[in-house]
């Protein structure tokens, strides 16, 4: 009788310390994240190429500083791109929360193929005009993954 009980109290107590809530476990399938989507399928290098996308106007006003920001011809086909997102409205929360923070305007556009919406700065003339602006930005943590996008 002593074995049976202390078999019964085993099972009890591992039936109530080894299953978790389903409080718990509602709350957690309830928990909605944002639909994020950045750099996931990029190779490690540091540039790509790729064909223009539809363009998207957002308007963000780029940081205030005493630097002269160059102007870039319409013709230039380097970019740096900052960030890609599965929704506009998380592409416009990057712009919003980090414009501030760069002399460069972000610009959004939509990539048709898959709708996801990518964040660059505006086109450089040159490659080594881009790279010393992507080294410069790559300072701020919001945009550590910038890297270079050749478009032809």
């Amino acid at each position: 009788m002593n074995l049976l009980n202390y078999l019964f109290s085993s099972l009890v107590c591992l039936f109530l310390f080894a299953c978790s809530s389903s409080q718990e476990s509602i709350q957690q399938s309830q928990k909605k994240e944002p639909d994020v989507y950045v750099f996931d399928d990029v190779k490690k290098q540091d540039s790509v190429k790729t064909d223009a996308a539809k363009q998207i106007e957002i308007t963000a006003e780029p940081a205030k500083t005493d630097a002269q920001v160059p102007v870039i011809p319409s013709s230039a086909k380097y970019h740096i791109q900052v960030g890609v997102f599965t929704s506009l409205d998380r592409a416009q929360l990057f712009v919003r929360e980090n414009q501030k923070d760069i002399p460069y305007l972000l610009n959004i556009s939509v990539r048709e193929s898959d709708k996801r919406y990518i964040i660059r700065l505006k086109p450089f003339e040159t490659r080594e005009e881009a790279e010393k602006v992507k080294n410069s930005i790559r300072q701020n943590s919001a945009f550590k993954d910038a890297f270079i996008v050749t478009i032809e």
